[in-house]
């Protein structure tokens, strides 16, 4: 007499049993049949230009566009160049914060604090900021600096930063 016969009874067990062999059996001929599938091979990576959308700053192969990698200097330098050149109405202060290897970026108009943008490491595990910006109603971002093909692409950056800016 098995578990199951002892809570639901002989014949209930028998029923359960027969359902998950058949749950394993399907699950299996479903993972042959996606093995045997035809498989589509995206071709490589094209370079992007601002006004394509989002999402496409990943991948195993560095994209043509301007990234933080392709750039010369530290990526701090880098996002703050494109905050400058595509956000110039907008006042934007950097801080290093060496001993989290990560830098964040406050962007002003008009003396007020509209958005935070912290780039950080992908091993950070700091939450504060982001806690602090939720209880004052002040818009945040995070990028990584440092994930393996996460390229961070002047357009993608531009534009997550231009959506939370309401652009």
């Amino acid at each position: 007499m098995g578990f199951l016969s002892k809570i639901l009874g002989e014949k209930a067990e028998k029923g359960a049993l027969s359902f998950f062999d058949e749950l394993v059996n399907e699950a299996g001929k479903a993972k042959q049949n996606e093995q045997s599938a035809p498989v589509n091979v995206t071709p490589a990576a094209q370079p992007q230009t601002y006004s394509e959308p989002n999402g496409n700053s990943w991948g195993p192969v560095m994209p043509q566009e301007e990234n933080q990698f392709s750039c010369s200097g530290a990526y701090y330098d880098y996002f703050y160049n494109v905050f400058r050149d595509e956000f110039p109405e907008y006042e934007v202060t950097k801080d290093v914060i060496d001993k989290r290897n990560a830098t964040v970026f406050t962007f002003a108009q008009g003396g007020s604090t509209v958005l935070i943008v912290e780039v950080m490491s992908q091993t950070g595990t700091s939450r504060k900021i982001r806690s602090d910006c939720a209880k004052q109603g002040i818009k945040y971002l995070r990028f990584y600096h440092n994930h393996n093909g996460w390229w961070n692409t002047r357009s993608y950056v531009a534009g997550r930063v231009g959506s939370a800016l309401g652009k």
